[in-house]
């Protein structure tokens, strides 16, 4: 569980845990580079990742309109900085500053990015890991590293070449973690929570085609579904 960001205004947590909203889901990417993992470096393409995989920002007033009214009705301030705990991006610029993040937080679902040359040393130590969600390996010459990679071929989701490229892919594929996230707490009766999810997975994918992907009609229209059958259901008391 995400740890409770407190408001100025006092020492209570701003939401309750009906309504940790850094508890919703359990993700966070990690990326393993030694120039982007740098401080100070490449800030415009940490900003854009930021951006587009941060569910509990909105970009636009279209994405005002997705949000849940639970979501609307927080702390603003308060989601700011909870954004730097949850769901975002780690950036490490070794393997062993990248790994040790990855077992201290062995309750995190992880999808991880890396260059080929990091990729060929780290993923051998992250298949067997139930953690690992995602493995893309972000590379300016794939060929360089089809040797190691077809080794792990059933391990990597994907090796790109281009940033936007990446940012697509992963972008599409925390929408489809986060729907799953909105499935289990709906079976459970959290319906709050599942509205949150159903909601956040939406509007990754809204962020996805702006991006260029051309497959995510079909999955819109199906958590919509999903988020209309939530919403027509009670809420139970102590989701408020």
């Amino acid at each position: 569980m995400a740890e409770p960001v407190t408001s100025s205004y006092g020492s209570n947590p701003y939401y309750t845990n009906d309504r940790d909203f850094g508890d919703f889901s359990d993700h966070v990417t990690v990326w393993i580079d030694k120039h982007i993992g740098a401080e100070n470096t490449y800030e415009s393409i940490k900003t854009k990742f930021h951006d587009n995989i941060q569910v509990l920002q909105s970009n636009n007033p279209t994405e005002h309109e997705i949000d849940d009214e639970s979501m609307l009705c927080a702390d603003q301030d308060m989601l700011k900085k909870l954004s730097d705990q949850v769901y975002c991006l780690k950036y490490f610029s070794t393997p062993k500053q990248g790994l040790q993040y990855i077992h201290d937080n062995p309750h995190k679902k992880i999808f991880f990015i890396s260059s080929g040359t990091i990729g060929e040393e780290v993923v051998p130590q992250l298949v067997g890991l139930s953690q690992i969600q995602g493995i893309y390996i972000f590379c300016g010459f794939i060929s360089k590293h089809a040797e190691w990679a077809i080794d792990y071929a059933e391990n990597i989701s994907a090796m790109l070449e281009h940033q936007d490229d990446l940012l697509e892919r992963l972008t599409r594929d925390i929408a489809l973690y986060v729907e799953t996230k909105g499935d289990q707490h709906k079976e459970k009766q959290e319906l709050l929570k599942a509205r949150n999810c159903y909601a956040w997975a939406i509007k990754l994918l809204n962020r996805g085609k702006m991006l260029g992907d051309n497959g995510t009609a079909k999955l819109i229209d199906r958590i919509t579904k999903k988020l209309d059958e939530v919403h027509s259901s009670p809420i139970c008391p102590s989701e408020g």
